[in-house]
């Protein structure tokens, strides 16, 4: 399955934001006291920034050239292929967080999975608020976890932290100053789409119903361009909670969309009719 660009979008917006120079604390000059009575104390971290790490070596010209090649290439098996080349020849570059979490997007949309995977919690294992991993893995745990895997609740709790995480962190992050308001406000939203999606999913499969409906509402609500599998699931807990009326618009939305689910979507939508169809009336409100 390809990434969708709002993973792309994310991961150039996070780019922006690590680049943002941190805004003044004050802008009045103030003098400087004669004899501090403690160290200057560092800056506070961005949200998304790398966590802190060993200095890193020097940059070499291999190394500059190597991550320049890396980045400017556009072919998936090409970038995993250069990408594992440079994870082995610099363990230790100041890159190898920017790198993970390109490699992450390139094993995705080469359906490598379990490389998809690996290289998404190295990303997090560096940086725990990247936050376009945090969005990848959300998504990618829910939806590509078998229920009948002996570590699937494992996998399903990350995913829930993953995305708990990332829903504290995307509206915190700043607008890039070269970056358009509504394209801003269209690359948080799409995200948060992905995220309360991929929770959805999760709390469907803990049988938490009410919290999956309200994910998958917010899913399907939040972005101008909902993913019809999101519609799907939606249209699955309503029926399974009996709001069949309701059931039928989420369905109908899904089929609306072509693709693989859209004859689903339709069957579905047609059985949900037929329970709204045969569901009793509810009983008039007793007369005063």
């Amino acid at each position: 399955m390809k990434v969708t660009a709002r993973i792309l979008a994310i991961m150039v917006l996070l780019a922006l934001v690590i680049g943002t120079p941190l805004a003044a604390q004050s802008t009045q000059q103030q003098p400087p006291p004669k004899q501090p009575a403690t160290p200057a104390q560092p800056p506070a971290k961005q949200p998304g920034a790398p966590a802190e790490q060993p200095a890193a070596p020097p940059v070499n010209a291999e190394e500059e050239a190597a991550y320049k090649a890396f980045f400017e290439t556009k072919e998936d098996a090409l970038k995993a292929k250069l990408g594992e080349e440079f994870q082995e020849k610099f363990p230790t570059s100041r890159y190898r967080e920017s790198v993970y979490a390109s490699l992450t997007t390139a094993f995705q949309n080469l359906g490598q999975e379990d490389k998809m995977l690996a290289a998404g919690e190295k990303t997090l294992g560096i940086n725990a608020d990247n936050v376009a991993a945090l969005v990848t893995m959300t998504k990618a745990l829910a939806r590509r976890t078998n229920p009948t895997d002996l570590d699937a609740q494992q996998k399903f709790e990350k995913a829930e932290k993953y995305g708990k995480r990332a829903l504290e962190l995307l509206p915190t992050l700043p607008k890039p100053e070269s970056m358009l308001e509504e394209n801003f406000a269209k690359i948080k939203n799409d995200a948060l789409a992905d995220v309360h999606g991929g929770l959805g999913l999760v709390y469907l499969r803990k049988d938490r119903i009410a919290e999956a409906t309200s994910e998958l509402e917010q899913a399907t609500k939040v972005t101008t361009n909902p993913d019809p599998v999101d519609f799907y699931l939606l249209g699955v807990v309503l029926q399974a909670t009996k709001r069949f009326e309701e059931s039928v618009a989420a369905y109908g939305s899904c089929a609306d969309v072509a693709g693989q689910l859209q004859e689903t979507c339709k069957q579905k939508q047609a059985e949900a009719k037929k329970q709204a169809a045969a569901k009793p009336p509810a009983p008039a409100p007793p007369k005063p």
